[in-house]
């Protein structure tokens, strides 16, 4: 297993686990993190595991909307800076 992959598994399972004990802002985290380097589906599950936590009290999927954009708004620094 590559050091990308294991750095990929470990800000997922660190999101994964944010969102489950840690306040809301933090899986915001690796969120930003995995879609500053990847092309993160990850996010886009963290932001949706978000909005199923926490729908209730915002009403609007917003967490899963925030992922969608970071991936989108990143891409061009993905594609020319780090060659992903």
């Amino acid at each position: 297993m590559s050091l990308e992959n294991s750095i990929r598994i470990f800000l997922g399972i660190f999101g994964a686990l944010a969102v489950l004990f840690g306040p809301a802002w933090l899986p915001v985290v690796p969120m930003v993190l995995l879609s500053i380097r990847f092309r993160a589906w990850e996010a886009m599950v963290l932001g949706l595991f978000m909005d199923f936590m926490w729908l209730p009290w915002f009403g609007v999927p917003m967490f899963l909307i925030l992922s969608i954009i970071l991936v989108w708004i990143f891409e061009p620094l993905r594609k020319e800076l780090l060659l992903a």
